[in-house]
């Protein structure tokens, strides 16, 4: 079980830094009026939740250069218009 638990643990993490930081750095380079560069602590709490439960659906994404600059898009585009 603590392997599962450390290998789920270092998922999430590795996946926030694969896929939600360059998109937030995104953001920010572009100087987004987006909430989550405004109120950007809770842009990662909610963020660390989310990818919490779903880190087995983001395994693709985090791993494939390909499906990782498509998520990025796709999070950045949906950012931007809201």
């Amino acid at each position: 079980m603590e392997y599962f638990l450390a290998f789920y643990i270092s998922g999430v993490i590795f996946s926030l830094y694969r896929l939600y930081y360059p998109s937030i750095k995104f953001l920010k380079k572009i100087k987004s009026k987006s909430i989550l560069v405004k109120a950007e602590f809770l842009g990662w709490i909610v963020a660390v939740v989310l990818f919490t439960i779903t880190f087995p659906l983001l395994i693709l994404p985090t791993l494939v250069d390909k499906w990782q600059e498509r998520f990025i898009i796709a999070f950045c585009d949906e950012a931007l218009r809201r």
